[in-house]
């Protein structure tokens, strides 16, 4: 999936939690030409929309890491990754993937000696940026 055109300047222009008057108002046009592609946005997860005195649009993790990559890897990866086995190894790699906007959709770990191998199915991380991220807490990240 690839963001261009209108939707792309839409998402660029909402920061934090905004309206969508205050969306219209920096692409200079009316909140009604706004509204069709926030709904749009928001039934593809990537932008959330909040009722009452504090609510607006914001875009989810999903909207941030699309609008940063300009596009989203819609296929799951399965990556082995070969690590030296320590207490909280599983959470640090977790976390550190859903920083990224990863989304892990299914795990495996077994022991080693003293390493560990942890087999991920991934969603919305490409592998190359996988290794980049991962190259000071693991000996080898591999395709599987």
């Amino acid at each position: 999936m690839e963001v261009t055109g209108k939707t792309l300047e839409i998402m660029q222009a909402i920061e934090g939690v905004c309206t969508t008057k205050d969306v219209a108002g920096k692409l200079e046009t009316h909140p009604k030409n706004i509204d069709r592609h926030i709904r749009v946005l928001r039934d593809l997860g990537l932008v959330e929309t909040r009722k009452g005195k504090f609510g607006g649009i914001c875009l989810t993790n999903e909207g941030k890491y699309l609008l940063k990559k300009k596009h989203i890897n819609l296929i799951s990866i399965k990556v082995r990754i070969v690590a030296n086995d320590k207490i909280g190894l599983l959470a640090e790699i977790t976390s550190i993937i859903s920083e990224k906007g990863g989304n892990i959709s299914a795990t495996t770990l077994e022991k080693e000696d003293e390493r560990v191998v942890v087999w991920l199915s991934l969603e919305n991380l490409d592998y190359e940026d996988l290794k980049k991220i991962l190259k000071d807490k693991v000996i080898k990240v591999s395709l599987v």
